[in-house]
């Protein structure tokens, strides 16, 4: 029985060939791109482009945070009896980056201490969103919404807070590991300074 099998496909096979048919039928064709389909999901659910954004977004913020505490400390440095100021990101300036106009130099409204920082930066680090949106509140997770900035704080005694929001929920823990669980991812000189808002 096995070579009457045998003998029909090799036959049926034959018959195809010369009767000129060739290539894939429409059921071939269906079931593949059904499978690239299928693939394709799996892959954009894996992959997940828009937290890989938050993330990417969230290790820049780390990132120019560091570079805000280096302005913060050399600025303190060469003037220990500063009187203080509070600055955010979100502020409209001219050039929100520029060293000489920039947000930092500003500060909040009716501040009376401008910082002149392009003694020790070319341009000063913004946000990457820099306006509302959704963020992680605390270290398990929960999600809130408002201002995504930098604010940098800085006292009458010459200490500093520098705080930014994260919006992947992968960072939620690194909110506890800065030593203060406010919601705001911070690096700072001493923890009595008054907390971002």
């Amino acid at each position: 029985m096995v070579v009457l099998v045998k003998k029909l496909t090799r036959k049926h096979m034959l018959h195809r060939l010369k009767s000129g048919q060739k290539g894939f039928t429409l059921v071939e064709i269906l079931i593949v791109v059904a499978l690239i389909a299928i693939l394709a999901v799996i892959a954009l659910v894996t992959i997940n482009p828009a937290e890989a954004q938050k993330r990417a977004r969230d290790a820049r913020r780390i990132k120019e945070l560091g570079t805000l505490q280096g302005i913060v400390e050399q600025f303190m440095s060469d003037n220990p009896d500063y009187g203080g100021v509070t600055a955010t990101s979100n502020e409209t300036a001219a050039v929100p980056n520029s060293c000489a106009t920039g947000w930092i130099n500003k500060g909040d409204a009716g501040a009376t201490n401008p910082i002149d920082v392009c003694d020790y930066a070319n341009t000063v680090p913004i946000d990457p969103l820099n306006r509302s949106g959704e963020f992680v509140s605390s270290t398990d997770g929960t999600i809130g919404t408002g201002l995504l900035r930098y604010q940098v704080i800085i006292d009458d005694l010459a200490r500093y807070r520098i705080c930014t929001r994260l919006e992947s929920a992968a960072n939620a823990q690194k909110l506890g590991q800065d030593g203060v669980d406010n919601g705001f991812f911070e690096v700072y000189s001493a923890t009595s300074v008054a907390d971002c808002s």
